[in-house]
């Protein structure tokens, strides 16, 4: 009975989160980030000020929630990495080999864009707007290492770290040029310049990488 209650308070709780992130997600596309407070979250959200606050302890920490959220789906199949490691050649080119594929097989771009519509252009953001977006890709980056280890227990956890934080990092500055040079139109044309961004990167970080193993 009690584990029965205990598992109908966390879905209750649950719900109760997803909608007041939910609320924040509609106010950003409304209002754009300073327009964005706790008391039309929780009249959105029908709750309490109290209530956003018991599960957020700051709007930053709301906000992140939302890129998150908005990050879900790349983030979620990123967990799981699908089929087997790859094999040949060495530890560290398997892992380089396994990270770029799972990275290149999500649209990271439309979630990019997604995020970048709510929050802001990189360059024309304030200081808190950029720590989101860097906690929201922290998110990803840190299911993509757990992800790349629990695969190749045979390199060490800190080239794993330094090869998932170089691609991150490098997708940052990606995204800020990337925007510059296309704005945040989404045709073929566009993504073909993503994929041209993204294989410099990855030939850059190869160079390095490799060089560790």
């Amino acid at each position: 009975m009690a584990r029965a209650l205990e598992g109908r308070e966390a879905a209750s709780m649950e719900r109760r989160r997803r909608r007041i992130v939910g609320a924040a997600t509609e106010l950003l596309a409304e209002r754009g980030v300073e327009g964005l407070s706790a008391d039309d979250v929780a009249a959105r959200a029908e709750v309490s000020r109290r209530t956003v606050f018991n599960y957020f302890h700051s709007t930053e920490e709301l906000l992140i929630a939302v890129g998150t959220e908005m990050l879900g789906d790349v983030i979620d199949s990123l967990t799981v990495g699908d089929g087997p490691a790859p094999t040949g050649g060495s530890a560290h080119e398997a892992l380089l080999d396994d990270v770029v594929t799972m990275l290149g097989s999500i649209d990271l771009l439309g979630a990019m864009i997604r995020l970048t519509l709510v929050l802001g252009p990189m360059g024309h953001q304030d200081t808190r707007v950029l720590a989101i977006v860097r906690d929201t890709v922290f998110s990803v980056s840190e299911n993509l290492m757990a992800t790349a280890r629990h695969r190749h227990p045979d390199v060490p956890p800190l080239d794993v770290e330094l090869l998932v934080s170089s691609l991150l990092g490098g997708l940052m500055v990606l995204q800020k040029h990337w925007t510059e040079r296309a704005g945040l139109e989404d045709s073929p044309q566009t993504r073909r310049l993503w994929s041209e961004l993204f294989d410099r990167l990855v030939l850059q970080v190869r160079a390095g990488f490799l060089a560790l193993g």
